[in-house]
């Protein structure tokens, strides 16, 4: 959500200095998908994977009145953007994209692939789970699958569920590829969690301090995690401190250290603004709040507008859904044949070229399947309290199962600590406001490094 290009621009550049050079002939061709960005992700996986469709038909175009012929392609998406990178190798595998091009690499990071999950006694989660659907329009239903009436007047599934079934397009566009990596923070990722990121069903992550769960890390590409393993006894830990103690009073009056230059605020301002922070918490919620339902109207309106304008691209897909015939060759086929037959590619073999998008690349894991191994992600001997486990619901073990049956999934998980949010850092995604984003930046040479071109 509310992600814009420069989020990945980061990623961009490392996989476009990987790999600035032709291999065999084939040079990369990189784009990074401009439409979907701040208020537009509010409405949903589809219009934002349709929107990213025609971006990738006007550059395969472009590139073919440039002489240059796309005969391969590779696509990754970050956040929301892996979910709507899988709706797009969907779609793009109806209308045939791929009998002419091959799929290669496709990768997600920190990707919510069975929606927003809840952690058992976690209030904020809980909380998130009544107000996201309300405050966030189609995708905050999309992410706690309330979107059932989207999909077939409240008979059929919602699209998180749909998308993983084994005989959709969806399944099917993506196992089309030749490397499939989801990558998932371990850690205090408070947007996206492990178990969604990941597709696991147990988080062993969860209550790490308290397990004393032994971390090694991958020695080229940190933080990478290499291995890990539960030790035989849990280690002890030190007494907690009290909400009010000084030492809790001096790392908060510390952490404003870890904010951008920007907002750092000096002595004596400083203190005006804790005095200051009852009446400031309260604004600044309102203000939050308030510009939620604003872009949320806005983007139910901008919906309604587009599916009038598009009334039989809608309904395809909705039959499609609701009838529950699993298949959308026909329905999408139909929607699509024109803008296919237009954005044909003119001349043949002149510079080949691979067209991705970006949040472009994915893992190709040709040389690093050997050296990083992981352990099984299973119960535990020394399980933590089943109070920091995801409470998942049957729908989304359903997801874990189906999507656990790609051919060739690999994952790679994140060890980012000491981070009060981890989402951001995994991609470096401002690494000019934000120093310790660059932590991630052994995250993005994994993915370059493995991209097969």
């Amino acid at each position: 959500m509310w992600g814009e290009p420069r989020h990945v621009s980061r990623l961009a550049e490392v996989v476009k200095e990987t790999h600035s050079a032709a291999e065999d002939g084939v040079e990369l061709d990189v784009l990074v998908a401009e439409t979907n960005s701040d208020g537009n992700t509010y409405d949903g996986i589809d219009w934002g994977a349709e929107r990213v469709i025609k971006e990738v038909r006007k550059r395969v175009s472009l590139d073919g009145q440039l002489h240059r012929k796309v005969t391969r392609f590779s696509i990754f998406g970050y956040s929301l953007g892996g979910l709507v990178a899988r709706y797009t190798v969907g779609i793009l595998y109806a209308t045939k994209f791929f009998d002419d091009v091959t799929p290669v690499n496709f990768a997600t990071i920190a990707t919510p692939h069975i929606g927003l999950t809840i952690y058992r006694g976690s209030f904020l989660s809980r909380m998130n789970q009544r107000l996201v659907p309300l405050l966030l329009s189609r995708t905050g239903k999309q992410f706690y699958a309330k979107d059932n009436d989207d999909w077939g007047d409240g008979k059929g599934k919602p699209l998180v569920e749909v998308m993983s079934e084994k005989d959709s397009v969806f399944f099917e566009g993506l196992s089309q590829f030749k490397h499939i990596i989801f990558v998932a923070n371990a850690i205090d990722d408070v947007t996206v969690s492990f178990a969604t990121a990941s597709v696991e069903p147990y988080d062993p992550f969860s209550g790490h301090a308290e397990s004393g769960i032994e971390v090694e890390l991958d020695e080229r590409y940190a933080p990478i995690i290499k291995s890990f393993k539960y030790p035989d006894t849990p280690p002890t830990l030190p007494p907690k401190t009290s909400f009010f103690s000084i030492a809790r009073f001096k790392a908060w009056w510390d952490a404003s250290s870890a904010l951008p230059r920007a907002l750092q605020i000096r002595f004596p301002f400083n203190v005006l603004f804790y005095i200051l922070l009852p009446i400031i918490i309260p604004v600044v919620l309102l203000l939050v709040i308030s510009n939620f339902t604003w872009n949320s109207l806005k983007s139910c309106k901008r919906i309604r507008i587009l599916e009038a304008r598009e009334p039989n691209n809608r309904s395809a897909i909705l039959q499609f859904v609701s009838s529950l015939g699993y298949r959308v060759e026909d329905a999408v086929v139909g929607m699509m044949e024109d803008e296919t037959s237009q954005n044909q590619l003119t001349d043949p073999e002149k510079n080949p070229t691979t067209a991705g998008i970006t949040p472009a690349p994915t893992p190709g894991l040709k040389t690093r399947r050997q050296s990083v191994s992981y352990a099984p992600v299973t119960q535990p001997p020394n399980p933590v309290s089943s109070a920091a486990q995801p409470a998942l619901t049957p729908l989304q073990l359903r997801v874990i199962e189906n999507l656990n049956q790609l051919p060739g999934l690999h994952k790679a998980f994140v060890w980012l600590d000491g981070l009060m949010n981890t989402h951001a850092a995994i991609i470096c995604r401002d690494v000019d406001q934000f120093e310790f984003h660059r932590r991630g930046e052994g995250v993005l040479k994994y993915l370059a490094d493995g991209f097969e071109m």
